[in-house]
């Protein structure tokens, strides 16, 4: 039996299955409730309000102090710039659901196993093993649909799920070393 490090650790785990599970729940329902939303026009608004719902909690959440609040505008910066670019890329819905499935399970991946190697456990690099278990997990994704008569296997579709992976990955260590940037600001200006 795996020991959690931390408490943190320990949701961060917890997050993944979710995330997980909610992945492997599609292959059976999914495409019925995306055709559904496609159908009613629904995908762009609750994408839309969504994003809205995100800015709030942020801003909301970052009356604490000076320092949250830009750090939480930094955040809603970074996901309305990845919000945008996916909207004007040429992908599918189908497409655009990888980006977040598989880049939010590669986040937390990433930072459970970060979680762990700041508590001394040796984890070699967190960044290269979460886009790898995030991307496997798209590629069995994608095996299974072979087995399943209303699904359709797409190579392509195991590229992109470890693209979404790794750009998942690469957004959560460029908001961390701008946090980063910010904290040494803050902290040279009470100096």
């Amino acid at each position: 039996m795996t020991k959690f490090t931390s408490l943190r650790e320990k949701r961060l785990w917890f997050w993944a299955s979710i995330i997980l599970m909610a992945i492997f729940s599609t292959l059976f329902f999914g495409g019925q409730i995306i055709n559904f939303m496609i159908e009613k026009r629904l995908i762009e608004q609750s994408t839309f309000y969504l994003f809205l719902f995100l800015v709030s909690v942020f801003i909301i959440s970052g009356w604490r102090s000076t320092e949250q609040k830009l750090e939480y505008w930094l955040y809603a910066g970074v996901f309305a710039v990845c919000g945008m670019a996916l909207l004007r890329m040429d992908l599918t819905t189908a497409e655009r659901s990888h980006m977040f499935e598989y880049g939010l399970l590669a986040i937390v991946i990433y930072e459970a196993l970060y979680e762990r190697k700041v508590n001394g456990k040796k984890i070699k690099s967190p960044a290269l093993i979460a886009i790898f278990a995030s991307g496997t997990i798209g590629l069995l994704d994608e095996i299974i649909q072979v087995f399943l008569p209303y699904r359709v296997f797409d190579p392509i579709d195991i590229g992109f799920n470890y693209f979404a992976s790794a750009f998942g990955v690469l957004i959560s260590l460029a908001v961390s070393w701008l946090r980063s940037k910010i904290k040494s600001q803050f902290s040279h200006k009470k100096e």
